[in-house]
């Protein structure tokens, strides 16, 4: 099985910034192995993985490589790279000299260290999803499709954010600081669970950002720390963001008690089923048209095609055969998609021979609307096709009950095994 690499916070400095933007390049290319990357990057995937890694600055010509194997723009990653080297030097002298000394004053960066050669089979590593993902982009890059994140430091002098920030054209955004216990002097603690919560969730990674919209470019007005139970009135949905443990994409966003929302990618957790998603500061409508496609394709495979409006995550699943209890479809998932392009809509391509329907009987396709993993929103459509001869698909009427465990097994949230 593929292990996963140590998730990178984009607010602890330029290094884990550049390591953030490279994974998020990597999961908009559609999410290729190192060991496929290798093969066009001319680099070893342990290398390629090491660059992701945010744990040191990878060569100029590595993040080039990286960048070109995921279509990225030479150009733009190597400004990016200038920045992160530039930034990091004048972090560390300023640092080695005690904050003294002018900000502007940037020499040349180091060499980085050197990248390893080409290794034939070397391990194949899957990264986590891009760090915490809920840090908001602000300043001159907040226009951009591919966005730099708000840069927060902590426990470094003040010149050093400063020049920080300004090497990378961000704004720094002051949030009120965690309460402390003036008895002990503790640091921030886990809120206390209210009365009127109608769930609860886990805060895990860096903790969780509670703001006052939900968008990552909404003021943060508190942050909870991580490992603690958390009780949430409600939930809305707002901007997409990735889960920071399986990055997939999730569009809730959780209500605090006394105001306040917080991603539900940050979370381990879920609303009950059935709770309806209620109106927030700029929050979105929930999906309301799903229009689902089946082509057959040379080969057997089948091409699925969803588009709608307000569609962020679709899910889709397949009949197994009759369940022994119900004799209604068993569902085995195909995949959940992201919907990065709503005139493109969510694509998947499906192989009938991986159910286990009857070779000549006919096989039910679903789609359906997905607030994230293991949050599906009720709106599904079922095509009937003849896995032997599609032709055209026909619609089918599933029963509520099918309908709910059709939707259930297609959003649900991909799990190893």
């Amino acid at each position: 099985m593929a292990r996963q690499e140590r998730p990178v916070d984009p607010t602890e400095g330029p290094v884990q910034a550049l390591a953030y933007e490279l994974r998020k390049l990597r999961t908009e290319a559609g999410n290729p192995t190192y060991r496929a990357l290798a093969r066009t990057a001319g680099y070893s995937a342990t290398t390629l993985s090491e660059a992701a890694g945010g744990t040191r600055l990878p060569t100029l010509e590595v993040v080039l490589a990286y960048a070109g194997a995921c279509g990225g723009d030479p150009d733009q990653w190597r400004a990016r790279w200038h920045e992160a080297a530039r930034t990091t030097q004048a972090a560390a002298r300023t640092a080695s000299a005690g904050g003294a000394g002018s900000p502007t004053d940037q020499p040349p960066p180091a060499p980085p260290a050197q990248p390893e050669a080409t290794e034939p089979g070397s391990p194949e590593r899957t990264d986590p999803p891009p760090g915490p993902p809920e840090q908001p982009a602000t300043g001159a890059g907040a226009g951009r499709r591919t966005r730099w994140r708000q840069v927060l430091l902590t426990g470094v002098p003040a010149g050093v954010a400063v020049v920080a920030a300004t090497a990378f054209g961000l704004a720094v955004q002051r949030a009120d600081p965690p309460a402390v216990d003036p008895s002990t002097g503790a640091g921030p603690r886990c809120p206390s669970l209210p009365a009127d919560a109608r769930f609860t969730g886990t805060t895990y990674g860096s903790g969780a950002h509670v703001r006052t919209g939900a968008t990552r470019d909404d003021a943060v007005t508190t942050t909870i720390p991580p490992d603690c139970t958390v009780g949430f009135t409600g939930f809305c949905v707002g901007e997409k963001v990735y889960d920071n443990t399986g990055g997939t994409p999730d569009v809730r966003w959780f209500m605090v008690p006394g105001g306040g929302v917080v991603s539900s990618a940050v979370i381990h957790g879920n609303p009950p089923r059935g709770l309806p998603a209620t109106d927030c500061p700029n929050g979105r409508p929930t999906p309301s048209v799903l229009d689902f496609s089946v082509v057959a394709e040379s080969g057997g495979a089948l091409s699925l095609r969803v588009t709608g409006a307000d569609l962020d995550v679709v899910g889709f699943t397949a009949s197994t055969g009759p369940t022994a209890s119900s004799g209604g479809p068993a569902w085995r998932q195909v995949t959940l998609a992201d919907v990065r392009d709503p005139g493109v809509g969510a694509r998947a391509r499906f192989e009938p021979a991986t159910t286990t329907a009857p070779a000549d009987g006919p096989l039910v396709l679903v789609a359906a609307a997905c607030l994230g993993g293991d949050s599906p929103t009720g709106l599904v459509r079922a095509l009937r096709v003849q896995p032997a001869g599609p032709g055209r698909p026909t619609p089918v009427t599933l029963d509520p009950g099918q309908r709910a465990e059709a939707a259930a097994s297609a959003c649900r949230y991909p799990r190893a095994g």
